[in-house]
């Protein structure tokens, strides 16, 4: 009677411990051993990890020279302090980092009790990459911003193991607008971090696929150069919305970069080459809203490749809700060959009507300051452009003052005074 009760016992326990073995699925999140049962457990622990949390995240360097404790947050206060049981074994076994803090011969090495400071947005990472060390496997989440907050943490503490686990969990789930963003950054140390930043490139590119939707304008705004490069670039931008995506990189960049020159150095160089047909006068540009006060520069060659007959077109520029554009061109008189620079207003029903004021200066040597040379005031409802003309062998002499640097400096001042009603 005693071995018939038993043997049901026994094959009840077997099948307790088939279905709680690992799926295939669940074994490639596997990475070594688990000791899911030693975490935070004094038996099974020879030292205490005590964690204090600050409110800042300014860092001193973790690379253990110099310090008494695996990571140092200076003259910050201390929010709360949490208190870990942990094995300096497991732990050294899965990272150089505590390897070094154990057995460096660092002040607490020799201790029992060790300290950690870091800062209270790493906290719920550094907690879940401290049990992923003891498990070995990566608890399901749908969260891929803490991905990257463990994938950060696993970098900082040197957790390969686990950096590999959360660097594949990112690629495998859909990220948002926060992870993408982070992705981007991610140090080339990082095991898959090519493979992680194209994937938030593609997020990008199929998210914002309508960019210039109002409904995308105010997130776009916080989006960084890396996402508007991978959102432009692999987009189809047709030559009717040409316009439309300049004026979208303008809004941006005036958001991102207050300081003019860093903002003329990010449009011209990074984004203004990935549109289409956006030729000669883009090499540099600088706008100052609301104002009307456009500048632009055309490179010397591109001027050469105007004679005889040639002629450029900036993209749009806005003032008082109205469209405009500067047309530069060589062109043939009976005399002589000229080279003329117009303003042309676009026609924009229901924008607001008045006299507009136009104001043309180029920058000239040795002065070095913007020359008046043309002043002009039309009504909104004249459309015919308005502009000034200097002798081409004049402009294009080896000794001409308007190059600087084998650069033309244009400046376009736009001003419209609303008619009263």
């Amino acid at each position: 009677m005693a071995e018939g009760r038993w043997k049901p016992v026994i094959w009840m326990r077997r099948k307790r411990l088939r279905d709680d073995a690992p799926t295939e699925a669940e074994a490639e999140a596997l990475v070594g051993e688990s000791f899911d049962f030693a975490f935070d457990n004094e038996a099974f622990s020879d030292r205490v990890l005590r964690v204090e949390v600050v409110g800042s995240e300014e860092e001193n360097g973790a690379d253990g020279k110099g310090i008494d404790s695996s990571c140092t947050v200076m003259d910050t206060p201390v929010l709360r302090v949490n208190t870990i049981h942990v094995s300096s074994a497991i732990l050294a076994a899965k990272s150089p980092f505590f390897l070094k803090l154990f057995s460096n011969g660092m002040k607490e090495s020799d201790q029992r009790h060790a300290t950690l400071t870091i800062a209270d947005s790493e906290e719920k990472a550094f907690m879940a990459l401290l049990h992923l060390m003891y498990t070995g496997k990566l608890t399901p989440t749908t969260e891929s911003t803490l991905l990257v907050d463990m994938l950060m943490a696993a970098d900082k503490f040197e957790v390969v193991s686990c950096m590999k686990l959360c660097s594949q969990g990112l690629i495998d789930l859909p990220m948002t607008l926060e992870s993408a963003v982070r992705c981007l950054d991610l140090p080339c140390t990082i095991p898959l971090a090519a493979a992680i930043k194209e994937a938030a490139k593609t997020f990008f590119a199929e998210t914002y696929k309508e960019f210039l939707s109002t409904k995308f304008q105010d997130e776009l705004m916080r989006v960084p150069l890396a996402g508007i490069r991978a959102i432009l670039s692999r987009n189809h931008l047709g030559i009717v919305s040409e316009g439309a995506v300049y004026e979208f990189m303008l809004r941006w960049a005036c958001s991102q970069y207050s300081n003019s020159e860093e903002r003329h150095k990010i449009l011209s160089s990074r984004l203004l080459p990935l549109v289409p047909r956006v030729l000669g006068m883009n090499d540099s540009i600088l706008i100052d809203h609301p104002s009307g006060i456009i500048n632009f520069t055309i490179k010397r060659e591109k001027c050469y490749g105007l004679f005889p007959l040639g002629s450029m077109r900036s993209p749009p520029f806005h003032c008082a809700g109205r469209r405009f554009y500067l047309t530069a061109r060589c062109m043939a008189t009976e005399q002589l060959q000229i080279f003329g620079l117009s303003v042309n207003m676009l026609e924009d029903k229901g924008a607001v009507r008045g006299t507009v004021g136009y104001k043309i200066g180029v920058k000239t040597r040795p002065s070095l300051q913007f020359v008046t040379k043309h002043i002009s005031s039309t009504t909104t409802d004249s459309k015919q452009p308005v502009g000034c003309r200097v002798p081409w062998s004049e402009f294009i002499a080896d000794d001409s003052p308007y190059f600087i640097d084998d650069e033309l400096h244009l400046q376009v001042h736009v001003k419209i005074t609303p008619q009263p009603e």
